[in-house]
């Protein structure tokens, strides 16, 4: 039997435990809080679930996908959330196709990103990206998504705090680093546009501050749509790499979710680690 594991805090109420019973008859449907989702994802491999669903944005879908690599038990992403990027990727882009495979399904295999042991399905990032991102997702109510773009990477750009980091030996004052899990597209804030999930490759990208008038340039290369091949973005596609920080502790950003860990940060590509069930 499937486990399906609902975040009770993600979604319209259209995707609360009582309708997703409705929609999964085979499924064992739980509703479950974002903390204990690990524990439970983790209980149902060892009991041998067929396979483990859950509920809620990519947040919580990289919470359980963490608990799943390597497992062989397949990974159902039900879009509940506000973005659903992975979910997306993969081909289920409302609860009923989600349903869809539940009932009579292929499994895939993906890749899954991991740095220092930890797991993410779409990117990972430390210095000023998050809260790009969140600004940006703000603003979005009443601006254009290109101009809330370039407000929010204006904003962290004047108030935000540069980084130290050490790429592979190569020394970089940066404002961010961005990992992705698969080749993204062109703009290094369009991850609506990922390429593909299983060519066993990392999308790195660094967006330096070590040069004069750094901030108006970056402005300006985003204002013309040229910011993927100005020469303050460093980019590199690989298989794994290894980011080193001026102090001993960073913030990394995990699919949104943000934990402290331990540098240096050791980044690869988990080649096929992750099984997804998908409509047919």
């Amino acid at each position: 039997m499937g486990l399906v594991l609902v975040n009770p805090g993600s979604g319209p109420a259209e995707t609360g435990a009582a309708e997703l019973r409705e929609l999964f008859p085979g499924a064992d449907v739980q509703e479950c809080p974002p903390a204990e989702l690990a524990e439970r994802a983790a209980a149902a491999v060892a009991a041998g679930a067929d396979f483990v669903g859950v509920a809620g944005g990519d947040g919580s879908i990289r919470t359980v996908a963490e608990q799943l690599v390597g497992t062989g038990v397949p990974l159902l992403p039900i879009p509940a959330g506000t973005r659903n990027h992975f979910a997306r990727d993969v081909g289920i882009d409302t609860v009923e196709r989600a349903a869809e495979a539940a009932s009579g399904g292929k499994v895939i295999e993906v890749d899954a990103g991991q740095v220092n042991g930890r797991s993410f399905v779409n990117n990972s990032s430390i210095g000023l990206y998050p809260k790009i991102v969140v600004r940006r997702e703000v603003r979005e109510h009443r601006l254009p998504k290109g101009v809330a773009n370039v407000v929010a990477v204006w904003e962290q750009l004047r108030r935000g705090r540069r980084l130290r980091v050490e790429l592979d030996g190569a020394t970089h004052n940066a404002w961010l680093v961005f990992v992705g899990n698969g080749a993204y597209g062109e703009g290094l804030l369009d991850l609506a546009d990922r390429e593909s999930l299983d060519d066993h490759i990392l999308d790195v990208r660094v967006v330096r501050a070590d040069r004069p008038l750094a901030r108006l340039r970056v402005l300006g290369a985003l204002l013309l749509g040229r910011l993927a091949s100005s020469p303050l973005i460093v980019t590199c596609r690989c298989a794994a790499t290894t980011i080193d920080v001026s102090r001993g502790r960073v913030e990394v950003a995990l699919d949104g979710e943000v934990e402290t860990l331990d540098t240096p940060l050791r980044y690869e590509s988990a080649a096929c680690a992750l099984r997804v069930l998908v409509p047919r």
